[in-house]
């Protein structure tokens, strides 16, 4: 590989780094091309990995750059914790996602302890995730849901772990859900706006990741109610005399 391919694998990782703690391979891709739009033509994301990645990484490792794998290596948030903990730490909502790098992604950014955002995949893991999030849909607990995917994404999220047992705990009681992700008519864009040149995404990886947190985090809790707990006291009505 030529040092000029070298050097593009390195910069687009440096433009990630740049804002984000942590980037998939496809972020990566994404960012390359946006350096080389010329590229695009040339590569696809397998021949990407497959191709200037691979050779890049044989010379070590890229800081930043998460593990490629089949399920998600995301830490339990909930290791550790004890039964009645365990029902007290029950998340304000619930992210659904398509791909386990995506859950990698909200993990590794640290946004999740923040918002109590439960984050998981529609292919079941973290699995002790969403066992935990099964076991306290039959308890009772309740949590508002958000899907996030993107384009190439063809499935019905509700027959999967864990919107299908909370569907089925809910029946009759409500869920609250909206699909957050990219279709026919809706496109993404970086609302942070920290990729410059960047129009319109039709992957969720196309947009940094920063700005993909920033996005599924603010949506997903605007679904969660106020706790009327935290609102402003009022001042007491004093009538004239």
């Amino acid at each position: 590989m030529s040092a000029k391919r070298r050097g593009l694998v390195d910069e687009a990782a440096s433009d990630l780094r740049a804002t984000s703690r942590a980037f998939s391979s496809g972020n990566l891709y994404h960012a390359a091309r946006r350096l080389r739009p010329a590229l695009a033509a040339r590569w696809s994301l397998e021949a990407f990995c497959a191709g200037p990645l691979a050779k890049r990484q044989r010379r070590g490792p890229i800081p930043g750059l998460l593990a490629t794998s089949g399920a998600s290596t995301a830490p339990s948030p909930i290791a550790g914790l004890a039964e009645r903990e365990l029902d007290a730490y029950f998340p304000a909502a619930i992210l659904l996602v398509d791909r386990p790098a995506i859950v990698d992604l909200f993990a590794a950014s640290g946004a999740l302890v923040q918002a109590r955002v439960a984050v998981v995949c529609v292919d079941g893991s973290p699995r002790p995730v969403v066992s935990w999030l099964r076991r306290c849909a039959g308890k009772g607990h309740r949590a508002p849901v958000g899907y996030l995917h993107d384009a190439r994404t063809v499935l019905y999220p509700f027959l999967f772990e864990p919107l299908a047992t909370l569907t089925r705990e809910a029946r009759g009681k409500g869920l609250l859900y909206r699909d957050l992700g990219i279709g026919p008519g809706r496109a993404l864009r970086d609302p942070l706006g920290v990729a410059p040149g960047a129009g319109a995404a039709r992957w969720l990886e196309e947009v940094p990741p920063c700005s993909l947190v920033a996005y599924a985090m603010q949506e997903v809790l605007r679904m969660v109610a106020p706790d009327p707990l935290l609102l402003p006291m009022r001042a007491p009505h004093v009538r004239a005399g």
